[in-house]
């Protein structure tokens, strides 16, 4: 039985659509839900096969993962879901406090070298869990990802809006890259051709799902308290493979965090 982290967000969805819709069978996988940071932690301590993971955690951690080849979330211009949000510019926040979400590590890092390398600025930096509820009730800047964020960005309680990819793309006119499929090497060993054969499901399941952006937001939007309209107009913006623009990217950001990263890649036939 593989274990496969899968993250509680919009975003992965259409990846997972074939199997969450029974089209495509999981039969042999176990399903593990959790936030990104969460997902970092399971795969990194072995207790996880395989997962969606933050780029940063690949980065900082490459030594124990092959990369899923063409698997990514990545955004071209806008992501929409990773959201830095403050009531008074950027400049205004030097030594001010600024809360930044536990739920991701890409996130955080980006949003520190945004801050430090392109603005200036140096905050109180604090952090915060939504499951926990200790977010300060009026915060004057925060950080905020996935279906939250988008929720964030429905209230309009925020002036200034900083889109973290649109961010990115401003500096180096790439798409950035937020998660990362990715197996631990010592899992590959022990199960090449089950891992082989999830690949090509998922590759059927994301086939699947890039094609159902309608049907899943008519599915999820409700629940999300979301417009269908602005559900799709999300997922259309977002990248689910890893190409070579996708790569040249997490290379610049490793370079902008300073880490050293190996590209080491899951052997496949589709």
């Amino acid at each position: 039985m593989l274990r496969v982290g899968k993250i509680e967000y919009l975003n992965t969805v259409p990846v997972y659509y074939g199997f969450l819709s029974g089209k495509v069978p999981s039969d042999g996988i176990e399903f593990v839900e959790d936030v990104p940071s969460e997902l970092n932690r399971l795969l990194r301590e072995g207790k996880l096969d395989i997962s969606v993971i933050s780029s940063y955690e690949y980065l900082t951690n490459s030594d124990k993962y092959l990369l899923f080849p063409n698997f990514s979330i990545s955004a071209k211009k806008r992501v929409l879901s990773v959201l830095f949000l403050s009531t008074v510019p950027i400049h205004q926040l030097h030594r001010k406090d600024v809360w930044l979400t536990r739920s991701s590590m890409t996130s955080r890092e980006l949003l520190k070298f945004l801050l430090r390398e392109v603005y200036g600025v140096e905050p109180n930096f604090r952090y915060y869990s939504l499951k926990v509820c200790d977010l300060p009730k009026n915060p004057t800047a925060l950080l905020t990802i996935g279906d939250e964020a988008l929720r964030f960005l429905k209230t309009r309680r925020f002036s200034f809006v900083y889109d973290l990819a649109e961010e990115w793309h401003n500096l180096y006119g790439l798409p950035f890259v937020f998660a990362v499929w990715a197996v631990r090497k010592d899992s590959y060993e022990r199960e090449k051709e089950a891992i082989g054969e999830f690949y090509r499901r998922l590759s059927k399941s994301r086939e699947i799902g890039i094609g159902s952006f309608s049907e899943i937001c008519s599915r999820y939007s409700k629940k999300l308290q979301l417009p269908e309209k602005m559900c799709k107009n999300y997922l259309e913006n977002l990248i689910f493979s890893l190409g070579e623009e996708e790569l040249e990217s997490l290379e610049k950001f490793a370079q902008s965090v300073k880490v050293k990263a190996e590209f080491s890649f899951l052997p496949v036939s589709l």
